[in-house]
């Protein structure tokens, strides 16, 4: 196997005991109505990134609030303390872990890592760390949400998966494809249009990525969930 495939290996035990102990909790609580993205789903990504990184568990809260600033108010604080920043946090465990013994994590690997004969810079490792953060979290558990409110909404594909594994591959990329999470904002630089809609100099312009993936020259049926 590949290092990428021994690493996910390595991390399936953990990742499955995080979803199982989310379950535990909410099973515990004996709540009859339970939501699913805020109780399950966002704590996935964050656990299991933590854990890849070797940061505390704890820390997932942190980064919780990072992406809900970063990608969902972005702009509206301004005024935030340098130390509750992601720049902050990251460039202080990356401070602190060049002077600590190598440990068997992405940010030992990194740390360690050369590209043309030279270490990694700071600047790089933290993009890198910056980058897996900020995309790995708010995408994953968007997919699990979505995921979960459709086989709530769809009884007759829920158990199809309870009842015929082998499908489960299959549905994973429908799943991702139908309810794609990534999309891209970026700012307009100038005053212009887009398909007959005027569009201000530093307006935010969100581009429907998912789009494509219901384009009916590239699937069949694009347009429903199979």
């Amino acid at each position: 196997a590949s290092d990428g495939d021994k690493g996910q290996e390595r991390r399936t035990p953990a990742t499955r005991g995080t979803c199982n102990e989310l379950l535990d909790e909410i099973l515990a609580s004996g709540d009859d109505v339970v939501d699913a993205a805020t109780r399950y789903a966002q704590h996935i990504p964050v656990r299991v990134i933590a854990e890849m990184l070797g940061l505390p568990r704890e820390d997932g809260d942190r980064f919780r609030a990072f992406i809900h600033r970063i990608l969902e108010k972005p702009g509206t604080f301004t005024d935030l303390p340098y130390e509750e920043t992601l720049v902050y946090y990251l460039s202080k465990v990356i401070a602190q872990r060049r002077h600590e013994p190598h440990r068997d994590d992405l940010i030992g690997y990194l740390l360690e890592a050369e590209m043309n004969g030279q270490p990694l810079s700071n600047e790089h490792v933290f993009g890198t760390l910056a980058l897996l953060i900020i995309a790995g979290i708010d995408t994953t558990w968007s997919a699990i949400g979505a995921s979960l409110w459709h086989l709530a909404e769809h009884p007759e594909d829920r158990e199809r998966l309870q009842t015929d594994p082998e499908v489960w591959p299959f549905a994973v990329e429908e799943l991702l494809r139908f309810y794609a999470p990534v999309t891209m904002a970026r700012i307009a630089a100038t005053d212009t249009g887009i398909g007959g809609c005027p569009v201000a100099a530093r307006d935010w312009v969100l581009l429907p990525c998912p789009a494509a993936n219901r384009d009916p020259e590239a699937f069949e049926r694009a347009d429903e969930f199979v």
